[in-house]
């Protein structure tokens, strides 16, 4: 009898223990340009993510805290940004650099992520924007889930042109990236 009540102690521990939200720190942002190509844009206080005629001529890095969940323990995530400029509205969508991003980074010498769309978000006007980030978050575990840095990258699609709160603006307007975990 002490061996059933034990087993059901556990399984209530375990059942109210559920999913817990991990919020992975931002370590720093940054973009590159196409027009500046030597330049490096990590110290502003603003991020972009551009194009033009369908080619990406701004794009963002956000690198993030080490990953430590496997793939199969996430079961949903959320990446929220602060839009505080639309020039045009459009589509962004989420991208992998499978560690991390530095922000010297240049446009001439920016690092190769992942083509794989993980995400896409329609912005239409300043503000939070929230992206369904779960196929990202997974792809980042199934990567680095050995403690590994990531970085996620913002590419614009079609004309859109977006500039981002950075870590170097106000606190209030940081990007948040959380998933949850059983």
């Amino acid at each position: 009898m002490n061996c059933i009540m034990a087993f059901a102690c556990i399984a209530l521990l375990v059942g109210c223990a559920g999913a817990v939200k991990v919020s992975p720190t931002l370590e720093m942002d940054t973009y590159t340009d196409a027009e500046n190509e030597d330049q490096s844009f990590g110290a502003e206080g603003t991020i972009w993510a551009s194009s033009e005629r369908g080619m990406p001529v701004r794009i963002a890095y956000l690198s993030f805290a080490g990953m430590t969940t496997l793939p199969q323990q996430i079961s949903s995530a959320t990446m929220k940004m602060y839009a505080k400029e639309v020039e045009r509205s459009g589509n962004v969508s989420l991208h992998l650099y499978d560690q991390a991003a530095m922000d010297i980074i240049t446009w001439a010498g920016q690092p190769e992520y992942d083509s794989k769309v993980l995400g896409t978000l329609n912005i239409g006007e300043p503000g939070w924007q929230t992206w369904d980030a779960t196929a990202f978050v997974k792809k980042a575990a199934s990567e680095c889930s050995r403690g590994c840095p990531f970085s996620l990258v913002l590419v614009a699609q079609g004309d859109a042109s977006i500039s981002f709160a950075s870590l170097e603006g106000s606190s209030d307007e940081k990007a948040i990236m959380q998933y949850e975990a059983s």
